[in-house]
């Protein structure tokens, strides 16, 4: 048997919002200010369990698997996995725990959730961290074609009808490795800790393939003609954000600050140096640092002690 690579403390659940069923985990008070964990892809809640645990010294977390991820309801077809519905679910998981004015902290497609979240539900938000991600409606429309084809591959694969889900399917561990691979030795550290075992067996669900691809497919569709629309009638975030990005990921060399400036009112951020794109799990101490100060800004009363110190070795 494997690792069992889950953090002690936490609390798996279960939730019947939005017509579907959702899978997440909580720990901390219940008591302490929120704070919502929401992953990327190819990923589940498990991508935060190097910081998780610091996190809930101080605040109650709750780490949901979007829909399409991890445990929660894989539905078919692209109807539902616009970012507008996929925040829809955790706005209403929040509302059936009984949690108002969350800090939102998304990576990769979990900031764009939260980026929505933002937008959707302005005065029940105290805050947004946003890693490693740029406006999707920036990439599209202002990212060179050649660029584009280096670093979004993935963005622009899944838009072929059919045909993705087809040439994966009984190559799933190959697509899977090859994103984790785009980080120096960051494979074999999930490999070693078992996470490797559980986003496979997540991926090797009946329909996640599909679900993934069509998140990527409603971005398409759905959201980057949203974000236009809103970009022209000067609808922005309000919110305090943070933005953070590695140094060798796919924002390098981009004016991230300058360009989230564009659609945002109150933003600050920094790269992460020695870092892809897997932020909380190539660098979590560093992570989880600029956190705790962004979260400790946006809940006035909580003043961070300084954080235990993780039995994770060797995540550096």
């Amino acid at each position: 048997m494997g690792k069992n690579p889950e953090p002690v403390g936490v609390t798996h659940g279960w939730a019947d919002v939005n017509g579907i069923r959702v899978h997440y985990v909580h720990a901390g008070s219940s008591s302490a200010p929120p704070v919502v964990l929401l992953h990327g892809f190819p990923q589940s809640w498990l991508m935060w369990r190097l910081i998780l645990p610091e996190l809930a010294v101080y605040f109650r977390v709750i780490a949901p698997d979007l829909r399409g991820y991890g445990d929660s309801a894989k539905l078919e077809g692209v109807e539902g996995y616009d970012k507008g519905t996929m925040a829809a679910d955790v706005h209403a998981l929040l509302a059936q725990l009984g949690v108002d004015h969350p800090l939102l902290i998304g990576h990769d497609r979990g900031a764009r959730v939260a980026r929505r979240y933002a937008l959707d539900y302005t005065s029940d938000v105290v805050g947004t961290a946003l890693l490693d991600i740029l406006p999707e409606e920036w990439v599209y429309d202002a990212l060179p074609a050649g660029e584009a084809a280096q670093r979004y591959w993935h963005w622009i694969f899944p838009l072929v009808s059919d045909l993705p889900e087809e040439l994966i399917a009984g190559h799933e561990e190959v697509y899977l490795a090859h994103f984790f691979a785009r980080s120096p030795g960051l494979l074999a550290r999930l490999q070693a800790d078992g996470a490797w075992n559980e986003y496979l067996r997540a991926f090797l669900q009946p329909g996640a393939i599909a679900a993934a691809l069509n998140d990527y497919r409603a971005t398409h569709a759905v959201d980057v003609p949203r974000y236009r629309r809103e970009c022209d009638a000067g609808r922005r975030i309000t919110a305090p954000t943070l933005l953070l990005w590695g140094e060798w990921g796919n924002l390098a060399e981009r004016p991230v600050l300058e360009i989230w400036r564009s659609v945002a009112d109150n933003v600050r951020g920094t790269m992460i140096a020695g870092c892809g794109h897997y932020l909380p799990e190539e660098q979590p101490a560093e992570v989880t640092a600029h956190l705790l100060e962004f979260a400790a800004s946006c809940f006035t009363p909580v003043k961070p002690r300084a954080a235990p110190p993780s039995n994770n070795s060797g995540t550096r």
